[in-house]
């Protein structure tokens, strides 16, 4: 049954745990952030003392009870036996991605989100206890908060991973996956243009790529069929069709001709701008694409052409 695409979905939160306390407590916040309880500075704020002070209580209690550090068979101290700053983050971070699929591109809801990550960013960096450096108890690792944002990127390649795979809803018109879709490919450019977490290497674009050396084609790396291609336009184009976001993706084309093929993850080169253009373009006019598909084609070539023009290229 097709499902109102400017409507919410439903939050998903089934990792966390509602027997832990540290997983009620990441729970309510997010929740917090889909309901707008409260405001995303004061979750940020709720967000950054529970790490903080959590870890930092874990450290003093550990300090004074050493007898409480496990060690495995080899030796290492496990992270349950460290003050574990990371881990916290992670914890919370984990379901991140879920509530990146609920809402529309720019609703305010998903602006809530933006606007949460943009408080952490915005908070004078500071640090909280990680681990103990081989086992010394005098000698703590500190991490820095919110600067170092490399290891929430693997979450956000899980999320997208866990809604769009080769036979998903995503390639059905109107279905709930095809929505979640949009709404996380918005999402993660969104995210990306922060500076919170480079999420280029999870967009929607790098989909419609040929699946072989020749361009324009239908034959991409996740679909063959026309029908089925739909899904993947409407999240790919996410990254185009809004000002901002193709401004962003046009600059870091701009920076080079062709992508590293050592690095599977390099996205951007006007290479693949050029290729990404012609694709949405034969999109457009092809009939046997869904209608609703067609026409965020259409709009995408026009938004990357203006882009183009305002360079003078």
């Amino acid at each position: 049954m097709a499902v109102n695409q400017d409507e919410p979905r439903p939050l998903v939160l089934d990792l966390y745990d509602d027997d832990d306390t540290d997983d009620r407590f990441c729970k309510s916040l997010t929740r917090h952030l889909v309901e707008g309880s409260r405001t995303p500075s004061q979750v940020a704020k709720d967000l950054d003392a529970w790490v903080v002070n959590e870890s930092s209580r874990r450290l003093q209690e550990l300090s004074s009870r050493p007898d409480l550090i496990e060690k495995d068979e080899d030796g290492h101290v496990p992270r349950r036996s460290m003050p574990n700053a990371s881990g916290y983050v992670e914890l919370f971070f984990q379901s991140f991605p879920n509530l990146c699929s609920v809402f529309p591109p720019y609703h305010a809801g998903q602006t809530r989100i933006i606007q949460f990550l943009e408080a952490l960013m915005a908070m004078p960096e500071h640090q909280a206890p990680d681990y103990f450096v081989d086992g010394n108890l005098s000698n703590v690792h500190m991490i820095s908060l919110w600067s170092d944002s490399g290891y929430r990127t693997e979450a956000f390649r899980v999320g997208a991973d866990a809604i769009r795979y080769p036979g998903s809803e995503v390639e059905t018109p109107g279905s709930e996956s095809e929505a979640r879709w949009r709404n996380y490919q918005s999402a993660m450019a969104r995210i990306t243009m922060t500076g919170f977490s480079d999420c280029g290497f999870t967009s929607a674009l790098r989909d419609i790529l040929p699946d072989g050396k020749k361009y324009p084609s239908l034959r991409v790396r996740m679909t063959s069929k026309p029908e089925k291609i739909g899904g993947h336009i409407l999240g790919a184009a996410q990254w185009v069709i809004w000002p901002d976001e193709v401004r962003y993706v046009y600059q870091q084309c701009r920076k080079k001709e062709k992508v590293d093929k050592k690095n599977p993850r390099d996205t951007w080169s006007m290479e693949n701008w050029r290729i990404w253009k012609a694709q949405f373009q034969l999109v457009a006019g092809d009939e046997r694409v869904d209608s609703r598909a067609r026409e965020i084609a259409s709009t995408a070539v026009d938004k990357m052409k203006a882009t183009e023009e305002q360079d003078g290229f």
